[in-house]
Order: structure tokens, then sequence, then C-alpha cells
């Protein structure tokens, strides 16, 4: 029963353009749901680009769980264990072969007996060509035939899953994912020697089998290379969205070549290390719109982690033009295990410095002066900067610090304030509280000092006399305390207030002043220096600038020249 059309509907897209009827082709082993599709094109006119429309069914096909009660339970010599998928042309089911005793993948064609020549020639096609090949990477044909007018087409079975469902879970690593590209192209190579072309390679129709090892499925939309497809019309656009090549999604069949493959591996590369595949509209025509116009999304936008030499290599395969791709599945191949083994790859197109430095190598003289101007100029610039940010960085960190001293010198005066009058309280009241705020601000007092001294290392001898002489303050304030405890407060008082205590008082505060000017002194000259050389520098830049400039008159000079030497030899 059909519903309103909708142009996203994920399991029955087709792009049409007339009344021909698109079949959404079975998926692989799992008959997962997918994107194929196949239309045609209208021609508008000859000044006007290929349109094409949309049209989509809500009549999707159940799941096994809605179609349990119309699953046969026998196909010929084999017993129907559950259904796999199911698809526009087809149903998979997962079998058990009576007579070898082994689970196979059952494809049958839905329509059976009244399936069209179109759907019969698929069925046949994928037959013969999954037959023609032999690799442990391919999913392998045991039997074609047909039972109460149902063809069928018994392979071997994956029980792993296939890469899609694999994606969902978790994305592979770069390596990860160069590997398995290249066990798959590995197996296309030995397709495209065999003369098939698959056409409909994606993630869905690479299956795992028990142990891992990745095998390519459903060839329902396979060409082999030395028959004419005469199911196939030009201009019908085979392939699923978003790993189709350019030329597919033009509906150029006749154009489809290994080269094509090579592309669809790419795109599965691309959607290994980013997550999506290369290009992905809001609908269709959109995506077919970015398939044959657009460009990718770089790799290593998306995923940073991933290398720039496998970023490279994909890229090279999502070319637009098959001839810019790498021209075979073993080329391609060999490029992803050199990445694996970590030797240079291939897929090195001329970048902007190769072909700079390849007319530097024909024209040495004015490339030698205009590089050499080009990297005094270069040296230049970096210097100012650097100076720049040196002198920056000098008056940054002499501020922050001064802060930070003066911050520490305050931090120090009220400390001692602190101690002093704890002491003296502890004298006057004897009350334990004020040698308890002794004894907790004392260890501060000491550490803001040391705090100083490392922060100005050419004022530690003055730092140093201010902390003896803290030293011996606080050795005498803790002979008050203990005075107190022996309940000798007047000779506590005494000893505080007498002619030798107040001496390293007032040197303590004296060796704090000093600190302060050589600070002040230490930061003006550290700010004279800074403006001295800076004024050094901007004089050397002037006469480099000279130097700079007359190399550039000189290049520009020989540039010339043989720029007329070459207007002479036209001549």
């Amino acid at each position: 029963m059909s519903s309103k059309p909708n142009p996203d509907d994920e399991r029955t897209r087709h792009v049409t353009g007339d009344a021909t009827r698109g079949d959404l082709i079975p998926d692989s082993t799992l008959g997962a749901d997918q994107e194929t599709f196949e239309a045609e094109t209208i021609h508008v006119s000859a000044d006007q680009k290929h349109q094409r429309t949309v049209r989509t069914t809500d009549e999707t096909v159940p799941r096994a769980s809605d179609r349990d009660g119309d699953r046969p339970g026998q196909i010929g010599s084999y017993e129907i264990v559950s259904e796999l998928g199911r698809g526009g042309m087809g149903v998979v089911y997962k079998a058990r072969d009576i007579r070898l005793k082994r689970t196979v993948a059952l494809k049958v064609i839905l329509s059976g007996s009244h399936a069209d020549s179109t759907e019969r020639k698929r069925f046949q096609t994928e037959a013969e060509s999954v037959a023609r090949l032999k690799h442990q990477n391919i999913v392998q044909v045991y039997e074609v035939g047909e039972c109460d007018g149902h063809p069928f087409l018994a392979i071997e079975y994956c029980a792993g899953g296939s890469l899609d469902d694999r994606l969902k879970d978790r994305r592979p690593s770069p390596l990860e994912a160069a590997e398995l590209v290249a066990s798959v192209a590995a197996a296309m190579e030995h397709s495209h020697r065999a003369g098939v072309v698959h056409r409909d390679l994606k993630p869905a129709n690479v299956l795992f089998d028990a142990d891992g090892t990745p095998k390519i499925a459903d060839f329902g939309l396979a060409k082999k290379l030395d028959e004419d497809e005469g199911h196939t019309r030009t201009g019908t656009i085979m392939g699923s969205l978003g790993y189709m090549a350019p030329e597919q999604a033009r509906g150029q069949n006749a154009k489809t070549s290994s080269r094509t493959d090579v592309y669809s591996m790419g795109a599965i590369l691309y959607s290994l290390l980013t997550g999506n595949p290369p290009f992905q509209g809001s609908n269709a025509i959109e995506t077919l719109n970015l398939v044959v116009g657009g460009d990718p999304i770089p790799i290593r936008r998306t995923n940073p982690a991933c290398p720039q030499d496998l970023e490279t290599i994909a890229l090279k395969c999502l070319s637009k033009s098959p001839a810019d791709r790498y021209q075979s599945s073993q080329a391609f191949h060999d490029d992803l295990v050199r990445f694996v083994n970590g030797d240079p790859i291939h897929a090195r197109p001329a970048t902007t410095y190769e072909q700079v430095f390849s007319w530097c190598r024909r024209n040495p003289l004015p490339a030698t002066i205009a590089v050499a101007s080009v990297l005094m100029l270069a040296i230049l610039s970096a210097s100012f900067a650097w100076i720049a940010h040196r002198n920056q960085t000098v008056i940054q960190t002499i501020e922050s610090r001064d802060m930070r001293v003066e911050e520490l010198r305050g931090k120090i005066l009220y400390l001692d304030e602190v101690l002093t009058n704890s002491c003296a309280l502890a004298t006057l009241t004897e009350d334990p509280k004020w040698a308890e705020r002794y004894q907790k601000f004392e260890p501060v007092l000491t550490a803001s000092i040391d705090e100083a001294v490392a922060l100005v290392p050419k004022a530690k001898m003055e730092l140093d006399k201010v902390s003896d002489a803290n030293a011996q303050l606080i050795e005498m304030e803790t002979q008050a305390f203990s005075l107190v405890e022996e309940g000798k407060s007047s000779e506590a008082w005494d000893l505080l207030s007498g002619d030798s205590y107040q001496v390293k008082k007032r040197d303590y505060e004296h060796g704090l002043e000093v600190f302060s000017r050589k600070l002040q002194d230490y930061a003006d000259d550290t700010v004279e220096s800074a403006r001295r050389e800076a004024f050094t520098f901007l004089v050397t830049a002037f006469i480099f600038g000279g130097v700079v400039l007359s190399f550039f008159v000189m290049g520009l000079y020989s540039f010339i020249r043989v720029l007329r030497r070459k207007d002479v030899s036209i001549e």
C-alpha cells in the first residue's frame, strides 16, 4: 500500500524520469537496507543539463519478524533456518544444505516465475560473475538452481556481519582501515583480471566470516567486460548513493570500468576514516549532484588523527575523472600496503612546491637570487618579530615580577608586625593563643622571604641579610616565649624591648628597603637594555633591507633578461 512520497526514504529510494520502475537491488548475504537504485535521466534539451526527479514509495518489504508465517520450510535441498534480509527484487535466507550438512546463504527472486527478464538476467549475471572468481576475500557460489519456478543462488554464509554493521559500533583506526581496504582491493584486482566489475561496492556489501576475514558480496550489478549489457540502457543510474562513481551518477554505464570500483573502494576508505560517505545530501538528487560536481571534505578536517598519506590515497580514488584515479585495483592495493609498511606512497600529485622547484631548475640564476631575497626577507621579518616578542616578554616579566615582589614585600612587613605583636602580647597577657598565632604565621614569613630571593637573584645579597636578621629575630622571640612559659614575663619584655632586639629589627627593615631599591634599579637597567637592543636591531634591519632590495632588483633584472632571450628565440 503506497503512501505520500518521501524523498528521504532510506529503504526504497528510486531515481527516475518516467514511469520506469526502480528496483531496490537486494543486499548481499545479510540483505541490509541500501540505497541501490536504477533510473532513467531526462534529456530536457541540448542546452540543459540532465534533470532527475525523485520518486519514493512506502511499499517497504517486511522484515523476517513480520514475514515468519510466509517463510518456506525448504527450497530444494536447502532447509530454511531464518530470513537474513529482503530487498526489492529478492530475499536472502539462512539455510542448511541437507546434503552437505553446511550453512549457506540462499538468495531467491521474490517474484519467482513472474520475474521479468531484467531480474532473471541480473540474477544470472551475479551467479556467473561470482562463479568466475575464486578468491579468499570474495563470497563463493555453491549452486545455482530453480525450485517451483523460484530461481535461487546458494552462496557462502558469512556469520560475522557486514562492514556497515561494524561501522555503527566502532570506527577503525587508520591502520586498520588501510589493511581492511587493502584486502578488498586485492580481491577486486582478482575480479577485474577475470573481467568482472562489481559496480556496487559499499560497506554493506563487505561481509565477514566467522574468523573475521572480509568477503565481497552482492555482484547483482556486476558488469562482465567481455559481454554487452543488453539489459542495461544508457542513462540508467546504477549503484549506491554516496559510493557510486561520477560516471555512474551520470548514467554513463558504457564508461564504467575497474576504475569505477577503485572510486567505490576509495569511498569505503573515506567512510571508515570519517564515519560518513564522501557525499551526503538531504535527498537523492542533491547527493547525485554532489557526486558529479562536489568536492569531498578533506578527511583530516573531520579526523585530524588520519595520516596525510592515507588521506592522499583516499582522495586520489575519489577523483572525478577516472584517468586521475589509480589505474588499477592493484596500484591502489600496493599504495595501501606501502602506507601500512611505513614506505613512501606513490599517490603524490605534483604540489605547488614541486612545480616551483621545476621552474627553478630551468632558470637557476633568477631563481637563486629570488630565493636568496625571499630568505633574507624572511630572516629579517622573523628577527623583527622575535625582537618585538622578546622585548614585550621582558617588559611583561618585569611588570609581573615587580608586582609580585611588591606584594611579597607588603606581606613580609605585615607578617613581621603580626609576629612582633604576637610576641609582645604574649609577654603582657601570658595568653597561649598569641604563641599559637606566632607559630602559625612564622613559616609563612620565612616562605615569603625565600620566594622573593628566587624572584630577584641579583638582590640575593640584600635578601640574605633580611633573611639572617629575620632568623635572629625569630631566635630572640622564641626565647621570649620560653620565658613567658616559665612565668618570667618581665624578663621576656625586657628582651623584646632591649637594644639588641631593636637593632636586629632595624637591620631587618633596612634590608627590605635596600631590596626594594635594588629591584627598581634592576628593572630600569633591563628596560634600558631592551631599548638599546631594539635600536641596534633597527639600524641593522635598515642595512639588511637595503641588501635585500639590491638582490631583488638583481633578480628582477635577470628575470627580464630571461624573458627577452625567449622573445628573441621565438622571433
